[in-house]
């Protein structure tokens, strides 16, 4: 494998250095796991700040963990250039497919995000195998549009258990329609995955928003043992009203497709879970106007030029949809 450094990335106006592996704290033997992935695209790096804040917190204070926080960085070579990815999206890769040819040496490690995948699958494993309590994966992402902090997962039992107390709207019902995905991936294995999604690229209330979820996890998953009450209920405050009492299950009922070389253009000022009628003009390419198929709620709508989902319709779990 070959050897990694570590990159320079611009986080809001400060130059930052991050590494592969961006905090391993506590012990596994001793507790749950916490595994943080930041940076999965190379433009999402809230994420990774966030994360920063919090370790050099728990060192800066001593704080005890009652089991394992692991954080690291997704695509480090997309987080250098500031890109979503360089070649394919390091969050569609998670498939059956690649990860036996991975396992079979059959997998091109000289290709970019391969060697992404590669190098994070190793220490997922790592983590999962040493782990002697509950597993929890969190992927950290920001939206191209404004949004509200939000979950995603899938419906399974054990996860849906765990996210159930949150304050936030969980998205889930990605089979089908969001294949690939790392947390679909630990999903599959039998543990706890989620993305959240904490608002839009480089804004500083997405930073804030990481941070709070971050603290709020610890707490939930029980590895802060040693821990400042008014700390973690202020976190735990900003998470509630940051998600402006929306919240519930939500099931994917469409995606948009962009199709090769097609010239899509999202048309502006849609947002997270804003409401949609049937035939509203959602979109546009050069065949002309893409409207809502679904009344819903319109679900991240693309304001970047990278990605080749336009956007997902939504509605409540138990909707006829």
């Amino acid at each position: 494998m070959r050897e990694e450094s570590d990159v320079s990335i611009k986080l809001l106006q400060d130059e930052v250095s991050i590494s592969r592996v961006i905090a391993d704290l506590g012990n596994s033997n001793r507790g749950n796991t916490l595994m943080l992935v930041g940076g999965t695209h190379g433009n999402e790096l809230m994420g990774i700040g966030a994360i920063q804040r919090v370790v050099a917190y728990l060192e800066e204070h001593d704080l005890e963990l009652n089991g394992r926080l692991l954080a690291i960085t997704g695509n480090m070579e997309a987080c250098r250039l500031g890109q979503r990815y360089l070649y394919q999206d390091l969050n569609r890769m998670w498939t059956r497919e690649n990860l036996d040819d991975l396992h079979y040496n059959r997998l091109d490690l000289r290709h970019t995000e391969n060697h992404e995948l590669s190098v994070v699958y190793h220490h997922l494993k790592e983590a999962i195998d040493v782990t002697t309590g509950q597993f929890v994966l969190i992927d950290l992402h920001t939206t191209s549009s404004p949004t509200i902090p939000f979950v995603v997962t899938n419906f399974f039992p054990k996860s849906i258990e765990f996210v159930q107390p949150l304050p936030l709207p969980v998205i889930g019902g990605l089979s089908g329609f969001l294949d690939g995905t790392l947390l679909s991936y630990v999903n599959e294995l039998g543990h706890i995955g989620m993305a959240y999604e904490a608002g839009q690229h480089q804004s500083p209330l997405a930073l804030e928003s990481h941070e709070s979820f971050i603290w709020t996890m610890l707490e939930h998953t029980g590895i802060l043992k040693d821990s400042e009450d008014a700390r973690l209920a202020y976190h735990r405050q900003s998470l509630a009203g940051s998600s402006k009492h929306i919240s519930g299950n939500f099931k994917i009922i469409s995606r948009y497709r962009i199709r090769e070389d097609e010239n899509f253009r999202m048309l502006p000022g849609f947002e997270n879970f804003q409401p949609v009628k049937k035939g509203e003009e959602l979109a546009q390419n050069d065949e002309g106007s893409i409207h809502s198929p679904y009344d819903g709620y319109i679900f991240m709508p693309l304001y970047q030029s990278r990605g080749n989902d336009g956007f997902f319709l939504i509605a409540p779990l138990n909707a006829d949809a």
